[in-house]
């Protein structure tokens, strides 16, 4: 995923805040997703702020590692990849 995407949830998907996380149903192929709650600044921005700039935030803040952002990167373009993740 390129730092410099800005990501929205696709049209075809809803997403839903629980404890752990949140869920994603994706209503084109009927899947439903369990998003650990490390992807929910990414989700949430709805495009207002780049990866990167979100990236940037939360390692500064101790929120997350720059392990747990590579991972959570291939995650995002998992999700791009399966039609859930929208890039503008």
């Amino acid at each position: 995923m390129n730092r410099e995407n800005r990501l929205a949830l696709a049209e075809s998907a809803s997403l839903r805040r629980e404890a752990f996380g949140a869920l994603i149903y994706s209503y084109a192929d009927r899947r439903l997703l369990f998003i650990d709650d490390q992807l929910l600044p990414f989700l949430a921005s709805a495009g207002g702020r780049t990866v990167g700039e979100i990236a940037d935030d939360l390692l500064s803040r101790g929120v997350m590692s720059e392990t747990g952002l590579a991972r959570t990167l291939l995650v995002l373009d998992g999700l791009h990849q399966k039609g859930i993740l929208n890039v503008l």
